[in-house]
């Protein structure tokens, strides 16, 4: 699994940063709601989290987390919770979700704007 996280960071070192999720579903200034949808194999893009949020999960097994190799991070592998479980994440991360399991990873992250 490392062989296969540090050549996914290598292939993708000069990637721009971009949106977290597949789509945006709402978003105002206090709130941002997305819809997020890796098949396995799949990752998002390259991401910063300016502000907290929330992770809704609606299926998934395993996903990779991995920052840029500048960034002095260790990637990292997690279990998804079950469906219907919501994870919190704090703001100031910057990474790759690498959906590394065999089945979708269906979640909807809920960026909280003011906190």
């Amino acid at each position: 699994m490392r062989e296969r996280i540090e050549k996914f960071r290598e292939e993708h070192a000069g990637d721009p940063i971009g949106d977290v999720a597949n789509r945006v579903l709402f978003e105002d200034d206090n709130v941002g709601i997305s819809e997020m949808t890796p098949a396995p194999g799949e990752h998002s893009n390259l991401h910063h989290h300016d502000h907290d949020y929330y992770r809704v999960i609606m299926s998934g097994d395993l996903v990779a987390g991995v920052p840029p190799k500048s960034s002095g991070v260790d990637p990292f592998v997690g279990r998804i919770p079950a469906a219907g479980s919501t994870v919190g994440v704090p703001k100031g991360g910057t990474e790759w979700a690498l959906n590394v399991g065999a089945k979708t990873d269906h979640e909807f992250p809920i960026e909280l704007k003011k906190t």
